[in-house]
């Protein structure tokens, strides 16, 4: 009996070593163990092993590197736009933009941007039409 005793309290310290982040073989090592015999006691103490992580997102069934985290596609998606679902604003969306002005918008900014716009391609395509008469230098 006492031995089983002994195994449950062992196990039981194995499992707190795990969940503290301690790796499979570093504590196989210094138990005398094989780190396969230490995975299969974590197993069946029901701790949740690496490749069981789930992404954080729901429906999402990629696998991230810890767990409660996000998988790589959505960590980039969260670094960049500040949300794991977030997607890349329109240009259309964004003020002071000339797609923002095409699809109706008549703000100040997008005006302004509409002008140059036209300004630039009337430079460009009649460079000899200047709205402005370049000033002769003194």
């Amino acid at each position: 009996m006492d031995s089983v005793n002994g195994h449950e309290d062992r196990d039981a310290a194995i499992v707190r070593r795990y969940k503290a982040g301690e790796n499979l073989a570093a504590i196989g090592a210094s138990l005398g163990m094989t780190r396969e015999r230490i995975r299969q006691i974590v197993r069946a103490s029901g701790a949740v092993m690496p490749w069981q992580y789930r992404c954080a997102v729901k429906g999402c069934e990629r696998s991230p590197r810890a767990p409660r985290r996000y998988c790589y596609a959505h960590q980039v998606r969260f670094r960049l736009y500040g949300d794991p679902l977030g997607t890349k604003p329109l240009l259309r969306d964004r003020h002071g933009t000339i797609a923002s002005y095409a699809h109706g918008c008549r703000c100040a900014l997008c005006r302004r941007v509409a002008a140059d716009m036209r300004l630039e391609y009337e430079h460009r395509i009649h460079p000899e039409m200047r709205r402005y008469a370049r000033r002769a230098p003194q």
